[in-house]
């Protein structure tokens, strides 16, 4: 074989060098490209896991409710993620009858609590759900911040039915007035 031509008028040992020269920049490319995809698949789903633990007392948050949307875009190739979600999405979802509610909260803050385990568990972060559950962290000024805003945002709705019932009066009275100085003419 030695001093063969192979092909192109090349060695063997020539075109295997050639090929290695051309493929190994092409191939260095590929495996970089690779590891940037997982890399930024990974920030994805760690920032989705942030949302949900920085905003896992206050639900109503809209960081919490678009990373609650997101768990199906990132993690729908993890079953127990999955599995975990749908509970979740079942007890949020679920109106319990009055005088159920306080019951009905502590079974969706547990399948919350075991949802976020299940995405730190796919992440390979190591966290006990005891420790996610009791963990949770929110100011009282948040809170009563929040209560202010939601008792504000329930004002707006009487002051608004109380405006439409004084409307209505002052329609009325003005029919009456209306009605009298027609008659007194």
């Amino acid at each position: 074989m030695q001093g063969m031509e192979f092909i192109f008028g090349l060695k063997l040992a020539e075109f295997v060098t050639l090929v290695g020269v051309v493929a190994s920049p092409v191939i260095a490319v590929l495996i970089t490209l690779a590891i940037e995809h997982f890399r930024r698949r990974r920030d994805e789903r760690t920032q989705v896991l942030r949302f949900l633990l920085a905003t896992r007392a206050t639900p109503a948050d809209p960081n919490y409710n678009g990373a609650i949307n997101l768990i199906p875009v990132y993690f729908n190739k993890h079953a127990k993620v999955m599995a975990a979600w749908q509970n979740y999405m079942n007890a949020v979802r679920f109106k319990p009858a009055p005088g159920d509610e306080a019951a009905q909260n502590v079974q969706t803050s547990a399948k919350q609590t075991a949802l976020i385990f299940s995405i730190m568990n796919a992440l390979h972060l190591k966290l006990s759900e005891s420790e996610i559950q009791s963990e949770a962290y929110i100011s009282g000024g948040f809170v009563a911040r929040d209560s202010l805003y939601l008792s504000s945002l329930s004002a707006t709705v009487d002051l608004a039915a109380s405006a439409k019932r004084s409307a209505e009066a002052t329609e009325k009275l003005l029919a009456i007035v209306t009605n009298n100085s027609q008659r007194s003419k």
